[in-house]
């Protein structure tokens, strides 16, 4: 059985993936006092890593410590490890955490921090760590959290989440420090279909900046994709309050807003004229919400659940739809309520109203 006990300064944590996220996370680990090891798939570049002490690729402008261990050898960097941070891109997460665990020699906890759904399956990246290892003990940590801007220690807010209560603790307690804050949550599903969705939604969102729709515009996309969010979510068996979070609007601000974002950026240049594959080829690191938007888009069609953002997103990158005619489809959509949002979520701003005035009564 695994020991959640409290992290104690030089706990060995691993870090798998040498991407932008996954070295602003070990370098905030280092920093911590943790002994971090980052395990890169590509021997030639983790060797430049070691040489240049910096992530000139993913995470330029970011000194790496001269201590902070980078490896290609997986069995070296899982040994004696307690805590396991799998930073690769989700159409990898299989593949690679069945190559963990056949290295792995003594059971430890895993956190998640990528974002999106596996091809095929549709399964959660907790789901697929779990199948692959034999370990249920995964938690996702997530939110809005640009790893430009959590390497250069600005402030930052992001959850732990974990049907276990104590993992999800136990991951608050590891990561947080004066620059990170830790939510913890025990909503995981909520917290992981969160982070899949708003990457589709900014996809949209950066195709509103490239033809220079305006703020209107904008604003109007991003309320009307929380309310599709929630939906399907929930459908799901997430929680409501999950995606009025920071994993779930709170990302969603971030994503759709920032000049950080690799998917925006990635709408941005649909918009302007690249095709979809130029546009992938364009950008540094995984897009994931080019194969997500297909997998939500299935899912959404065998549920029956309505996603008019999230279809026209898909049309766009599958069909070859017309941005013009997206839009109109969006616009003349039939018309309907602003408060039709369904019941689970009627229900819980009631509940949070009758918290509010228990709470007011009280004071």
């Amino acid at each position: 059985m695994i020991d959640y006990t409290s992290p104690k300064n030089g706990m060995k944590v691993t870090v798998i993936g040498d991407g932008a996220w996954g070295t602003a996370l070990g370098v905030l680990l280092y920093e911590k006092g943790y002994d971090v090891q980052i395990w890169g798939a590509f021997p030639e570049y983790t060797r430049e890593l070691i040489k240049a002490r910096q992530n000139y690729r993913y995470l330029p402008g970011i000194p790496l410590p001269e201590k902070l261990i980078f490896t290609s050898d997986i069995d070296d960097a899982l040994l004696n490890t307690r805590l396991i941070v799998m930073a690769v891109p989700s159409h990898v997460m299989r593949e690679v955490a069945h190559k963990v665990a056949g290295a792995l020699k003594e059971p430890a906890p895993f956190v998640n921090v990528a974002k999106g759904l596996e091809a095929g399956t549709l399964k959660r990246m907790s789901q697929v760590i779990s199948e692959e290892t034999g370990l249920p003990q995964v938690a996702t940590l997530s939110g809005p959290s640009h790893a430009e801007e959590v390497a250069r220690k600005m402030p930052t807010a992001v959850t732990s989440a974990s049907e276990q209560r104590s993992l999800a603790e136990f991951v608050q307690e590891v990561f947080s420090c004066e620059t990170l804050r830790v939510y913890s949550n025990t909503d995981i599903i909520g917290v992981e279909y969160s982070a899949t969705l708003k990457n589709i939604i900014a996809v949209a969102a950066g195709v509103v900046d490239g033809c220079e729709y305006g703020d209107n515009a904008k604003s109007a996309l991003v309320t009307r994709s929380l309310v599709e969010m929630i939906r399907f979510g929930t459908a799901m068996g997430g929680k409501v309050e999950s995606f009025f979070g920071l994993a779930g609007v709170g990302d969603l601000i971030t994503t759709c807003f920032s000049k950080h974002g690799r998917n925006r950026a990635f709408g941005e240049r649909i918009a302007k004229g690249m095709s979809v594959e130029d546009a992938l080829n364009a950008s540094v690191g995984v897009v994931e919400s080019y194969r997500n938007a297909k997998a939500i888009h299935e899912l959404a069609i065998r549920l029956k659940i309505v996603m008019p953002v999230t279809e026209v997103v898909y049309k766009v990158l599958y069909e070859n739809m017309d941005i013009q005619t997206a839009l109109t489809s969006l616009m003349t959509r039939e018309k309907k309520s602003e408060f039709a949002i369904g019941k689970k979520i009627e229900k819980w701003l009631k509940l949070q109203l009758l918290r509010l005035r228990v709470t007011l009564t009280m004071g």
